[in-house]
């Protein structure tokens, strides 16, 4: 993928990523209800299962808005893992 913006592995061996898509994965997720494949897309990657690809679950429509998911993310991770340290 062409400029990552983020990435996280999350517990189950999938990767969360937010970043432009090149036009051929665009395509390949058939993708064409969220315009053209311009912006930001937030998609996942299985690490357990390359071969599958990825599987695209949003799009920001701009730099600035996905940097606002990203930071709302990086909060919640943030709080929780104050949560789990406090326990």
């Amino acid at each position: 993928m062409k400029h990552l913006l983020f990435s996280t592995l999350l517990e189950d061996g999938r990767e969360l990523c937010v970043s432009p898509l090149s036009i051929d994965a665009f395509e390949a997720n058939r993708a064409y209800t969220l315009g053209d494949d311009s912006g930001y897309f937030i998609y996942e990657f299985d690490t357990n299962r390359p071969s599958s690809g990825i599987e695209i679950l949003a799009k920001a429509v701009s730099f600035d808005a996905a940097l606002r998911l990203v930071d709302i993310y990086a909060a919640a991770a943030e709080r929780k893992a104050s949560e789990v340290q406090a326990a």
